[in-house]
C-alpha cells in the first residue's frame, strides 16, 4: 500500500526523487523545501520521519517493475500507465486532512509528551506511584515531570486536565477520538498497539497509521491555535513549536525589526549566504512574506517577462539576459510565483 501512496507523489514531468524522500522525512534544507513547494508536496513535510532510504528506493523499483514509473539521472516521472493509476488512486486512497507539515515539526514529540502526561495524571488521580512510565526520550520525560510538579499543588489540576482533554477530543471526529482513546495508557489501562487496532477494525495497519496521524494532527492544531483555552495542555507544547527552524526564526525576528541582511550577519556572526538561506526558507513557509523588500519592481518585471517566454527559465539563462542577477533574487522570485499560485 505504501507503493500506491508514493506513486501519487510523482507527476508526468520529471521530479528529483531524493527531494521527495527528504520531504517525507523532514530534511529542511532550502533546496528540499523549494522542491516540496514546486511539487505541491510541502504539506507532507516530515510525515514519515522514520522512512529508510533503502525502503524508499525499493518502492521506486517496484513502481518501475509495474511500468508506472521511469527513473533516470536522479529523476523520476510517471509513465502513461502510471498517470492512469495515479488518477484512480487519488480517488480511492485515504489521505490525512488535518496534517500540514511545515506547522507540525514537533508533532511526534508533543504526542509522546501528551501520552506520558495522561498516564501520570491517571496514576496520580488513583494515588499510585508504582508504575512503569511509557517510553519517551529523556528530554520529553524531564519536561513532562517538570510540568507535573509545577502544577500538582493546584487541587483542581486533575479536573482541569480532564476537562481540557475532553473539550479537544469532542472537537475531533468520533473515529479520531476513538483511535486516540484506544492508544492511551493509564491506571490499569494498557493502550492498544496500531497492529491490534488494525486487527480490531479489520483494516490495513497503514490505514490505522494514517488515521492516527490525522487525529494527532487535528488535536495538535486545535491546541496550537487556542492555547489560552487550554492552559494546562498548552504547557506541553514545545517552545520550539514553530513553522521556522530556530535559527531562521531568529533571523526573521531581526528582519521584522528592520535590520538589514548585512547587519544581521554581523550581529549573529553568521555568513551572508546563511542569512539569505534563512530568508528563502521564510519566504517558502511564512504567509504574507514581504517579497517587495528583497526584489525590486524593475527586476521582478524583467524576470516576469523572461519567464513568460521561457517558463522553465534556469538561473544560467536568466543571468545571461540579466548580468546583475544573483541566485538569491532568482530563487526568491521563483518562490513568489509558486506561493502566489498556491
Amino acid at each position: 500500500m505504501l507503493t500506491d501512496y508514493l506513486l501519487c507523489l510523482f507527476a508526468t514531468e520529471p521530479r528529483r526523487y531524493q527531494a521527495i524522500y527528504y520531504t517525507l522525512v523532514g530534511k529542511r534544507t532550502t533546496s528540499n523545501l523549494y522542491a516540496g513547494l514546486a511539487y505541491g508536496l510541502l504539506k507532507w513535510l516530515q510525515i514519515y520521519p522514520n522512512l529508510e532510504l533503502a525502503q524508499f528506493q525499493a518502492e521506486l523499483t517496484q513502481l518501475q517493475e509495474k511500468g508506472w514509473l521511469m527513473v533516470e539521472d536522479r529523476q523520476a516521472w510517471l509513465t502513461p500507465a502510471g498517470a492512469d493509476q495515479k488518477a484512480t488512486l487519488m480517488t480511492t486512497l485515504e489521505w490525512p486532512t488535518h496534517y500540514y507539515g511545515p506547522e507540525m515539526g514537533h508533532l511526534q514529540q508533543f504526542q509522546c509528551r501528551l501520552f506520558l502526561a495522561i498516564q501520570i495524571m491517571s496514576e496520580y488521580s488513583h494515588h499510585n506511584t508504582h508504575y512503569f512510565p511509557i517510553e519517551t526520550s529523556m528530554r520529553d520525560r524531564v519536561q513532562v515531570v517538570s510540568w507535573f510538579k509545577q502544577h500538582k499543588q493546584d487541587s483542581e489540576m486533575v479536573t482541569q486536565f480532564k476537562q481540557e482533554l475532553q473539550q479537544i477530543l469532542t472537537q475531533l471526529t468520533p473515529v479520531q477520538a476513538d483511535l486516540l482513546a484506544n492508544r492511551l495508557v493509564g491506571h490499569q489501562i494498557i493502550g492498544q498497539s496500531q497492529q491490534q487496532l488494525a486487527q480490531k477494525l479489520t483494516i490495513a495497519p497503514l490505514i490505522v497509521t494514517i488515521r492516527l496521524l490525522d487525529a494527532q494532527a487535528h488535536f495538535f492544531a486545535i491546541l496550537s491555535q487556542h492555547t489560552t483555552d487550554y492552559p494546562l495542555l498548552a504547557c506541553l507544547l514545545s517552545p520550539l513549536d514553530s513553522t521556522l527552524s530556530l535559527s531562521t526564526a531568529q533571523t526573521w525576528t531581526l528582519l521584522q525589526q528592520g535590520q538589514s541582511i548585512e547587519m544581521i550577519s554581523q550581529k549573529r556572526r553568521v555568513k551572508l549566504g546563511t542569512i539569505r538561506e534563512h530568508i528563502l526558507e521564510t519566504a517558502i513557509l511564512q504567509p504574507q512574506f514581504p517579497f517587495e523588500r528583497f526584489i525590486s519592481s524593475d527586476l521582478e518585471t524583467a524576470l516576469a517577462a523572461l519567464m513568460t517566454e521561457m517558463p522553465d527559465l534556469t538561473f544560467n539563462v536568466a543571468h545571461e539576459q540579466l548580468p546583475t542577477l544573483d541566485f538569491f533574487s532568482y530563487r526568491l522570485y521563483q518562490i513568489k510565483t509558486k506561493v502566489v499560485a498556491a
